[in-house]
């Protein structure tokens, strides 16, 4: 997909935190450090995970765990939740709103549309089935890599096209 994620191996685990407004330079270098400092200390049952945080286009926040070193467990993920949601507070930015679609314009431009809006949008023929849109439920680096943008009639955005009789 981008050369940003020729180092994410296919078994590493994924979770991709979309913000519910672009991102400016500075909050980018902020939530870079911040998830820097947070890898560096994530551990789970007390064994150091291998992880790296990225920010991508401005919107995204993902972070990765290699999982053939050491696996995530339910307390080690739930402290991932909780660092992104304070960092969230700090910065008054919603990562957790699945209530925003992020998609490529014509132009390659990312847009964060409401879901709502772009329901609309699809029905008036704005926004078309091969629009591409990123499908933040990706599990694997392998999905990040093939499966995270994708036209909206193979993701779950497909019900927005959906006709009926």
């Amino acid at each position: 997909m981008e050369k940003t994620f020729e180092h994410i191996q296919d078994t590493d685990r994924i979770w991709v935190y979309q913000a519910n407004r672009m991102l400016s330079e500075d909050e980018t270098q902020l939530i870079q450090i911040s998830g820097e400092e947070f890898v560096s200390g994530w551990a789970a049952h007390g064994k150091p995970l291998r992880a790296q945080v990225i920010v991508f286009k401005n919107l995204f926040v993902i972070v990765m765990v290699d999982e053939a070193q050491a696996k995530a467990s339910g307390c080690s993920i739930d402290k991932s939740v909780n660092w992104i949601s304070a960092l969230g507070r700090d910065l008054h930015i919603d990562f957790l709103d699945r209530m925003q679609i992020g998609w490529q314009d014509e132009s390659g431009a990312v847009q964060l549309t409401p879901m709502a809006e772009f329901e609309l949008l699809a029905a008036k023929g704005q926004i078309e089935p091969d629009t591409l849109v990123f499908n933040n439920l990706v599990f694997s680096g392998k999905e990040l890599k093939n499966s995270w943008l994708v036209p909206a009639n193979e993701s779950w955005h497909n019900r927005f096209f959906t006709q009926t009789a």
